[in-house]
């Protein structure tokens, strides 16, 4: 028997609450207050509900295929609670087993939590081929933008495509302060800037450069609190690499470059840079400090792949960085915490999974 949405949201507050550092802390009531604000009302996949001279009934995915990366375990534990929330058949496809993602272990330890009763509407695979993609009525994936493309000219017209490709963030503050250091620091070094929501570049409206070596104190502190994990020779070249390149052009102009590191090895980088362009950064804990320009939009073409900007503090500084339409906005320090309920890349996250059945009256 199917189980009505009140069951399900009961099931899967008390399934998600372990992975409140992901998922948040959230209730039974937050989840039926989540679907009634995106379907209208909290029985609308129950039941015909009127609106108007019509009844409407909201309907899940028949199978929604959800093909997760590897970076972090957010964003395929949110998906599939949506999945799961709405009543779908799911299937995930994890990144490749012999692979070291954070996400494997994470997903297959919340499908346990689950009761028997869910667990059916679960499947995980690493594999992925075209009869498995063209079973599906709704896709979501999750990765680089080749992937992205990649699966996109595979699908069939009739199905459902929900993309989340490649996307940067930064963070904006108003002055340099011991405060605004460490609340960086958190957002610059948790989950070492693997995802979206990672801010590659610190912004400082006032004397930037006199920030830079305050990060750099914050992030070796949280270094020692928090050590990253290992890297792979490529992830450690690449921030060498760009070490050495900053270090020749800091000796060169030092009033616009400068370079700060962690003593030993590659644990953190800080690097001040006297231009305003957003620029991707190697990750791995590897964060610019620039100047905040008069027109943002002299950041540069990333601006197109905008997710995030965190800012401190968050009233005085908003009305800079609205004009960039952001998905999300969050105060500093709170980056890699986006609520359950986020439109994730101004995606309504429930209601662009269902489709609706009409009856005129």
């Amino acid at each position: 028997m199917t189980m009505l949405t009140e069951e399900r949201a009961h099931a899967l507050a008390q399934a998600c609450q372990p992975f409140q550092e992901f998922l948040g802390q959230l209730t039974a009531n937050d989840l039926l207050d989540w679907i009634e604000h995106e379907l209208g009302h909290h029985q609308a996949l129950d039941d015909y509900q009127q609106v108007g001279d019509i009844l409407t009934k909201a309907r899940p995915p028949k199978h929604l295929l959800h093909i997760v990366s590897g970076n972090t375990p957010h964003a395929g534990l949110q998906s599939l609670l949506r999945g799961l929330l709405v009543g779908a058949q799911n299937t995930v496809k994890l990144p490749k087993s012999d692979t070291q993602s954070p996400s494997i272990p994470e997903l297959y330890t919340f499908h346990n939590h689950l009761p028997d009763t869910l667990k059916p509407l679960c499947n995980f695979t690493d594999t992925l081929d075209l009869p498995l993609l063209h079973s599906a009525d709704t896709v979501i994936a999750i990765g680089s933008d080749q992937a992205i493309a990649d699966i996109h000219n595979q699908l069939l017209p009739q199905q459902r495509f929900i993309p989340h490709g490649h996307k940067i963030s930064f963070a904006l503050i108003d002055k340099p302060s011991t405060k605004h250091a460490q609340l960086a620091a958190v957002d610059a070094s948790l989950y070492d800037q693997q995802g979206c929501l990672s801010p590659h570049v610190i912004y400082v409206k006032e004397n930037a450069a006199a920030f830079a070596p305050m990060l750099a104190k914050a992030m070796e502190h949280y270094h020692h609190t928090n050590p990253r994990t290992g890297l792979t020779l490529s992830e450690s070249g690449a921030i060498r690499n760009l070490r050495e390149t900053i270090r020749y052009q800091a000796a060169i102009e030092p009033e616009n470059f400068q370079l700060y590191e962690s003593p030993q090895g590659t644990h953190w980088t800080v690097i001040y840079e006297n231009a305003p362009t957003l620029v991707p950064s190697p990750q791995n804990r590897t964060i610019y400090v620039k100047p905040w320009p008069e027109n943002p939009h002299l950041l540069g073409t990333e601006l197109e792949y905008l997710s995030t900007i965190a800012l401190s503090p968050l009233s005085a500084l908003l009305n800079e960085v609205e004009i960039l339409n952001p998905a999300r906005i969050c105060q500093l320090g709170k980056a890699q915490h986006p609520h359950l309920f986020w439109h994730h890349d101004g995606f309504a996250p429930l209601a662009s999974l269902v489709t609706w059945q009409d009856i005129h009256l």
